[in-house]
């Protein structure tokens, strides 16, 4: 009997903190704060991206005599560009995985599956308590209702937590020095950027027409700069690429392995409950 009432207790407080809306907002706040840095770190990662593509498109054309040559540096960036999309796609990855974990967070705390969650959980108790009502219905069949609306009402909710918990005590501090660094390198490279462009433009402004049929110094001197420039860029990215690794590694355990791993778990005791007799237990404790 003490066990049946506090587990009539426990079901009492389920349908008050689903009831909440506490409980809820704390949960979306959280979410809210894990997307806008996932987005953010995406947004930066995009511009790395930009940033690597522009110089790699940058090529220095010349023909003297009638002959054409072409010169592109930036082809070396290939490794860089492709680091730099997987990045992207991690991002990408989180940012989606946070956004499904709203609309399921926001499914769970609608009214008509509060209402269906408070309706069935009085039901079961109903039947805990009157015998008779179990006739109408089984009473197996409502536990095992009543548990998987319990998964789909707080296991969003929880992950969340653990998700928060996991990241305020391990992986903020990785993520805050990461990202100030990668911001320091996007901000760096996009000057560079801007310098080679600023050389490429005055170079063209500077040709006269005689010039053009002898161009081969600022050729050869545009050249040098624009391979110094390449060289300068892959120093700034292998500096940075540690931090990289650090931010990849940061989202995809908090919003790749943690909910993968949670889910997992959540759907393996789920399914190991629903194989169970669940009545047995509830029969054990009206015996005690």
């Amino acid at each position: 009997m003490i066990k049946k009432a506090l587990f009539s207790l426990f079901l009492l407080l389920l349908v008050l903190v689903s009831l909440l809306e506490t409980f809820d907002t704390h949960s979306s706040k959280q979410l809210d704060i894990a997307l806008q840095r996932s987005l953010t770190t995406f947004a930066v990662a995009r511009g790395l991206n930009g940033l690597v593509s522009v110089v790699q498109g940058t090529e220095v054309n010349i023909s003297p005599a009638g002959m054409g040559a072409t010169f592109t540096p930036g082809q070396i960036l290939d490794p860089i560009n492709d680091m730099v999309e997987r990045f992207s796609w991690v991002m990408l990855l989180s940012s989606v995985s946070i956004s499904v974990q709203e609309v399921m967070l926001h499914l769970g705390k609608t009214d008509l599956f509060k209402i269906s969650f408070t309706v069935v959980t009085l039901f079961l108790l109903l039947q805990l308590w009157i015998p008779k009502a179990r006739e109408q219905f089984p009473l197996n069949i409502t536990l095992k209702t009543v548990l998987l609306l319990v998964l789909l009402r707080f296991s969003v909710p929880l992950l969340v937590m653990l998700n928060e918990g996991v990241y305020d005590l391990v992986l903020a501090p990785q993520y805050e020095h990461s990202y100030e660094e990668v911001v320091k390198t996007s901000d760096e490279v996009s000057a560079m950027v801007q310098e080679v462009q600023n050389r490429e433009r005055k170079l063209d402004e500077e040709r006269s027409f005689i010039e053009r049929f002898n161009v081969t110094k600022q050729y050869e001197t545009f050249k040098q700069e624009l391979r110094e420039s390449v060289e300068a860029f892959i120093k700034r990215f292998n500096a940075a690429m540690e931090s990289i690794i650090s931010l990849i590694t940061v989202f995809i355990v908090n919003a790749v392995l943690i909910p993968l791993g949670a889910l997992w778990f959540f759907i393996y005791g789920f399914a190991y409950l629903m194989r169970q007799d669940l009545q047995v237990y509830v029969d054990g404790a009206d015996a005690l």
